[in-house]
């Protein structure tokens, strides 16, 4: 994947004009987890940002919708039209470049079963509920960072064909659901009290 990431990167480049839906067709296969990987990256982070979570949070949401029902990035025109400058183009590449270096050093069981279409419906429905978890505006500690590294989990492991990845990926989407259960319960409780 790295190799084949960093080389649509490179063709992309090269183009007079670069947006987004340029990019997409370029990184091609791959351009729905890269999608996802950028929207959560200001979440990679214990304190939630507010705001900002359910506008990024949508976005994944969208692809995990993407990735369960049609294996390709769900943008809308708009979103396809968004002009990106060489400068910035050019930070994106060279972050694509240290990224793929290090997803290449956690990745170590690779397995075919993660490229199969019952393994991208799995995973998309992982990748949509954290999103869905993480596009809720909470003020509590954690609740950005943990559906965050759920995504990033999954979306690396789709990339690397790591199925370790993955799977620690669902047991982190689990954990969300067990969280999203007890904050309903907690604000049902609440609510009930004050009336």
């Amino acid at each position: 994947m790295s190799a084949r990431l960093v080389s649509a990167l490179e063709e992309v480049r090269d183009l007079p004009q670069i947006t987004l839906g340029k990019i997409v067709e370029h990184v091609e296969g791959e351009a729905l987890l890269i999608l996802c990987l950028v929207a959560i990256l200001p979440f990679m982070q214990p304190i939630p940002i507010p705001g900002l979570s359910s506008v990024l949070g949508l976005i994944v949401l969208l692809q995990g919708i993407g990735l369960m029902f049609w294996s390709r990035p769900l943008l809308t025109k708009k979103l396809r039209e968004v002009n990106i400058t060489h400068e910035k183009f050019e930070m994106i590449y060279k972050a694509a470049v240290k990224f793929s270096r290090f997803t290449s050093k956690i990745s170590a069981y690779k397995h075919p079963i993660t490229n199969t279409r019952v393994s991208h419906i799995i995973c998309g429905l992982a990748i949509t509920l954290s999103a869905a978890f993480l596009s809720l505006p909470l003020p509590i500690p954690f609740s950005n960072l943990i559906p965050a590294l759920s995504i990033f989990m999954i979306c690396v492991g789709l990339l690397e064909e790591d199925i370790i990845l993955i799977l620690i990926g669902h047991g982190i989407t689990i954990t969300v659901m067990w969280m999203a259960m007890l904050s309903y319960a907690l604000l049902k409780e609440q609510i009930q009290n004050w009336l």
